[in-house]
This record gives C-alpha cells, sequence and structure tokens, in this order.
C-alpha cells in the first residue's frame, strides 16, 4: 500500500472515532439536559451534533471513495497543474489544522474536567459541540496539509 491509501486509511479510522465521540457527546447532551430544570435548554447544540454526525458520514464516504479510487478534492486544492506542491494551500491548510486541533484539544480538557477560563461561561452542550467540530476540522485540514508529502506523481 502506498503513502497516500495510507494518508486516507488513517483518516477513516479518525472518522470512525470521531463519529463515536459525537454519538458520546450526544448521549451526554441529552442526559446533561434531562437533569436540568428547564427542558429543551441544549436543544441547538443537540441538533447541530445530529447534522455533525451526518456530515461525518458524508466525509466517511468521501473518504473512502479517495481510498477505493483516487484523491479528486485534495488532489484539487493541493497541487497544481503540474502536480506540484502549492504553497499558499499548504499554509492555509496548516493555519487552520493547527487552530482546530487546539480548539478541539482545549475543549476536551474542559469537558474532562478543568474549569478552562473562556468555556466555563458556555453550556456543556456547545463545549462539546466545538470540541467535535474542532477535532472535524482539525484532522481534515492535517489530512489536506500532509497529502502534496505523499502524494506520487503519475507517469504521463
Amino acid at each position: 500500500m502506498n503513502k497516500e491509501r495510507s494518508l486516507f486509511l488513517a483518516l477513516l479510522i479518525v472518522e470512525v472515532l470521531l463519529f463515536g465521540l459525537c454519538g458520546y457527546s450526544l448521549v451526554q447532551c441529552f442526559v446533561y439536559d434531562s437533569s436540568l430544570t428547564d427542558g429543551g435548554s441544549h436543544f441547538l447544540e443537540i441538533t447541530y451534533l445530529f447534522l455533525h454526525l451526518v456530515m461525518v458520514a458524508i466525509i466517511f464516504y468521501l473518504t473512502f471513495r479517495a481510498f477505493k479510487i483516487k484523491p479528486s478534492i485534495v488532489h484539487l486544492v493541493m497541487l497544481d497543474e503540474n502536480e506540484s506542491k502549492t504553497t499558499k494551500s499548504l499554509i492555509i491548510s496548516g493555519v487552520i489544522a493547527s487552530l482546530f486541533l487546539f480548539v478541539g484539544i482545549y475543549s476536551t480538557l474542559f469537558v474532562c474536567g478543568l474549569k478552562l477560563p473562556p468555556l466555563d461561561i458556555f453550556s456543556l452542550g456547545l463545549v462539546h459541540d466545538l470540541m467535535n467540530a474542532g477535532y472535524l476540522i482539525g484532522f481534515i485540514a492535517l489530512t489536506f496539509f500532509l497529502f502534496p508529502f505523499v502524494h506520487v506523481k503519475e507517469d504521463k
């Protein structure tokens, strides 16, 4: 298996784990919401988590298609017509990956019990949303960042 397919296989495994994490967050929001006296306070957060599950499933399909057939979106965004790295795309994907993975890790620390300053004013459902979105966007951007380094040029 070449490095390109290994990258997409790793992303498939990460997406399965992210699907499970989103399911865990959804259960936590339902449990936390039912323990509160004011019903429906986490309606938007729970709605987002359901939509997030659908987004993860669609991205899983696209990643599986890239694993089996050929990457199309990543190839178009990260490489130019000569199949060489695009510096602007590398910088943007690197910044997005680091920013969103930081948000995911920071939110995870809050969910695990640390009371971190900016997140303690938000509801727990919103912190779960930030955690899931941070990890999903961060890992996708990290895949975009790593793709030009593992891409094998096709001989024409």
